[in-house]
């Protein structure tokens, strides 16, 4: 479990962001309540299983100022985290009309200008050349490619939370993709692995 002051400590996070990084914890906790945000178990380790989990990533992807696409955002993680961080250009692409309005809602209570929230599927967002693509507990390895390959130039980095089966999700995806791949070890679960992929492209049939 993290406290609010390690998080803000491992992040170095100014007293400035971290009032907002409350404010998101209340709301979060306040519209849980109403509809299922994230797994209920989870609440009491806001801290560290939705602002590390998600804050490791911006460390991973920090000095990209193109635009960062989040795909299947859900509550805002890592999307909205990134975007509390520095991330400038952040595109969170949500699905589900009633998760969207609690984004909004919270880009509008911490100010978020450089945010942008697609109420629809990834296969009906307009192409647009990504910076980064991330995207936390969507889909398998093979399937976030399929989805982002629209979004990807040769410079594109992707930044991608997994479990324990990371190297069998890579194995996998290497069936239908070429791509270069590191695997970092997660700083919120020590089980869990951070995929980061570039250059991705199909291989030829």
């Amino acid at each position: 479990m993290t406290t609010r002051d390690a998080f803000a400590a491992e992040f170095n996070v100014p007293r400035g962001t971290l009032a907002k990084f409350d404010l998101y914890a209340d709301m979060l906790i306040d519209w849980q309540s109403r509809m299922n945000l994230v797994g209920p178990s989870t609440l009491h380790d806001i801290w560290g299983r939705h602002f590390a989990d998600s804050a490791q990533l911006y460390t991973l992807g920090a000095g990209r100022s193109g635009p960062w696409i989040d795909l299947g955002s859900g509550a805002g993680f890592p999307a909205l985290v990134v975007s509390l961080l520095g991330a400038p250009n952040v595109h969170l692409v949500e699905s589900t009309a009633k998760k969207c309005r609690f984004l909004e809602a919270v880009r509008d209570a911490l100010g978020l200008e450089g945010v942008t929230i697609h109420n629809k599927r990834v296969e009906a967002l307009a192409p647009m050349a990504a910076d980064v693509i991330s995207a936390r507990a969507l889909a398998n390895l093979s399937q976030l490619f399929e989805w982002g390959l629209r979004f990807a130039t040769p410079r594109t980095l992707w930044v991608l939370p997994k479990g324990e089966a990371a190297s069998d999700e890579i194995a996998a995806a290497r069936l239908k993709y070429n791509f270069d791949v590191d695997l970092v070890p997660s700083r919120s679960d020590p089980r869990g692995k951070i995929v980061i992929a570039g250059r991705v492209r199909r291989k030829a049939v």
